[in-house]
């Protein structure tokens, strides 16, 4: 025990002596550490997986976060949408002073305080300045409203479940938007790399241009043709990487991620990987979509919110039971009690034309959200088939892409030989070299297209799931 003490006051000693730098240095916020969740840095550059930055962006992103908290206030209205059923409770106290003859009587009568007396015509007539307090606990019990009540309730229970799916369709667009960015960002990565090859090839030619030059085997203006072309090729170089830099800010943005270090993307796949398609598109599949489900419970909750407003014309009936406590000295005081049971109507008949405007725009608003959900419906199997068509397409380019490819890759090998030997001019190389270059950014493109449209499959409720190659 007296060592714990010991270790307790020298540990307390160090702290002082640290001074309040240590203290505060301590109790700071720590810095963002997520980004360790999404990649590995290798080489002072932040590699990151698709997988990975879907996950954290659902976890993170903010406007996520505000779609949930929408929920979250669409379902408190629906739970506070039962008030219309149950009783309410009202508690209150008041104080009154009146020389009122008939009130200062009352208030005798009331505190059960009225004596022969009182009955005096004199003191009757002129009974001074009395003093009440009533304190007062009342319950109301709606009985009938209607139709306000059940309607209203089923109208905001219609609007948390469109929240619900309305928080689906934020989680669904994140998810697509960061395939788009991580895309993006795999897009001029390997581009970059294709660039890069590029650029070494061309320096290769210039080099031997160069060489042939000296040895007068070829003219000056294969040298300065080979030279222009590198330059272009190394500006084409520099706008990837930019691109890739954007792409990589656009991924932290999602993510809610603060790092310093650019970003790649973890490449999974080869260009040798066989492409999955999906051949058939589900023609309800559009219309099955959260957005969509949205959009129904929002025109289902326009409809009862029509028959609220038509409720609002009928008569109304509560229960009423009320108890009282009376003293003509104290606040709060008990000297006499009373209780009151009771049923009332009530009907607001001059508010009829008022009622009738509100009973005429719910039913325009119920026809307009009718009218938006049957185009919305529309809509969405136009952008699912549309998904399919453009992934499809995708496939097919990725194909033909490859093909191009490996003729590019072999005409380059034959025409740099060939210019090796005198037999070909530089212009004659450096269009093949181009070709080769566009073949191979065009099955880049290719995979980056096909990437996005299985992911936009998905996304247009065109299949259940999409399945790439990373």
């Amino acid at each position: 025990m007296i060592r714990t003490i010991s270790l307790l006051l020298l540990t307390l000693a160090v702290l002082i002596m640290a001074g309040p730098e240590r203290v505060h240095a301590e109790t700071a916020t720590a810095p963002d550490s997520s980004w360790v969740r999404i990649g590995e840095v290798r080489s002072d550059t932040l590699y990151v997986s698709r997988d990975k930055v879907i996950a954290l962006a659902l976890e993170q992103n903010e406007m996520l976060a505000a779609s949930k908290a929408m929920r979250d206030a669409a379902g408190a209205d629906a739970t506070g949408a039962l008030r219309a059923f149950l009783p309410q409770v009202q508690l209150g106290s008041f104080f009154l002073r009146s020389d009122d003859a008939l009130n200062s009587f009352g208030y005798k009568l009331q505190n059960r305080a009225a004596t022969q007396q009182d009955f005096n015509p004199t003191l009757l007539n002129n009974p001074g300045e009395t003093n009440h307090f009533v304190s007062r606990m009342q319950l109301l019990q709606p009985i009938f409203n209607g139709g306000m009540g059940i309607n209203g309730k089923q109208a905001a229970n219609a609007m948390s479940r469109a929240a619900e799916y309305d928080h689906q369709r934020a989680q669904e667009t994140i998810r697509y938007q960061v395939v788009q960015a991580f895309e993006g960002l795999a897009l001029a990565k390997a581009y970059e790399s294709v660039m890069v090859a590029a650029v070494a090839s061309a320096e290769g030619h210039v080099k031997q241009a160069r060489s042939m030059v000296e040895a007068e085997m070829a003219t000056e203006a294969d040298l300065l043709q080979a030279q222009v072309y590198l330059s272009g090729l190394q500006q084409q170089l520099i706008e990837v990487r930019n691109m890739m830099a954007v792409a990589g800010e656009n991924i932290k943005l999602l993510t809610a991620v603060e790092i310093d270090l650019p970003l790649a993307a973890e490449l999974g796949f080869t260009g040798q990987n066989e492409l999955s398609l999906v051949a058939e598109l589900d023609s309800q599949g559009g219309a099955t979509r959260s957005d969509i489900l949205a959009r129904r419970e929002q025109a289902d909750a326009a409809g009862q919110m029509v028959a609220v407003a038509q409720g609002s014309m009928l008569p109304h009936l509560n229960l009423s039971l009320q108890r009282d406590f009376y003293s003509q000295e104290d606040l709060f005081g008990d000297d006499a009690r009373s209780w009151s049971l009771g049923v009332y109507a009530t009907w607001d008949i001059f508010k009829g034309m008022q009622n009738i405007g509100e009973i005429k725009k719910a039913k325009a608003q119920k026809r307009a959200a009718e009218y938006m959900v049957q185009f919305e419906t529309r809509q969405a199997r136009v952008q699912a088939t549309e998904a399919l068509l453009t992934a499809q397409a995708a496939h097919e380019k990725v194909m033909v892409a490859r093909g191009a490819v490996d003729a590019a890759r072999e005409g380059l090998r034959i025409v740099t030989n060939q210019y090796r030997e005198g037999l070909v001019s530089m212009v004659n190389l450096l269009d093949v070299q181009a070709a080769a270059i566009m073949a191979e950014g065009n099955l880049v493109q290719a995979m980056h297209d096909y990437q996005v449209g299985m992911a936009n499959l998905e996304f247009s409720g065109a299949a259940l799931e999409s399945r790439g190659d990373r």
